[in-house]
């Protein structure tokens, strides 16, 4: 048992680091020579045909992704990705859900202040693993604390300043 528990272990740290993370900007330096990379190896806003799968943000056991749908991109117009490539997105066309209150809004045309975990497993059932062809774009943001900001503001729970790239769905191919 102590060794199935250590491989799975190990096999979580290998696909974690497996995984592009997002930049993060150390504070202490020039941040003129930080570059900020695409994860898609296109440039930002090139609109391109992805074939994704839906992902359920919970089975990554990370904090911000619990209660998120992701896409894991399985080719970017027409290559296939070799790598795993799980990316958090925007939908601009209305037919997908990025959390279970969009989804349960989406699946009954409704929206609710509360779901049941018997509901939210219910509603993946029939979301996570559908495999979709979208037209979408990679961009990205600045979130998180700049260093010195607790000197001026109350400190809270919040992450280090990162950009982080997400992608943007403008149309979703039947």
């Amino acid at each position: 048992m102590r060794q199935i528990l250590t491989f799975i272990f190990i096999l979580h740290g290998f696909w974690t680091f497996s995984q592009t993370p997002s930049i993060r900007i150390n504070p202490e330096a020039d941040s003129s020579k930080t570059s900020i990379s695409t994860r898609l190896d296109l440039p930002f806003g090139t609109i391109a045909k992805l074939e994704v799968e839906i992902y359920d943000g919970d089975s990554l056991y990370m904090k911000a992704s619990q209660g998120l749908y992701l896409l894991k991109i399985n080719s970017v117009n027409g290559k296939k990705r070799l790598d795993t490539l799980v990316m958090t997105f925007e939908d601009e066309t209305g037919e997908l859900a990025s959390d279970n209150f969009e989804l349960f809004k989406l699946m009954y045309g409704k929206k609710t202040n509360s779901i049941s975990e018997k509901q939210i497993d219910k509603m993946k059932q029939s979301y996570v693993g559908k495999k979709l062809t979208l037209m979408a774009y990679e961009t990205g943001r600045f979130i998180g604390m700049p260093k010195d900001y607790f000197k001026y503001k109350p400190i809270v729970a919040a992450t280090n300043f990162h950009f982080k790239n997400y992608l943007v769905i403008v149309s979703s191919l039947k």
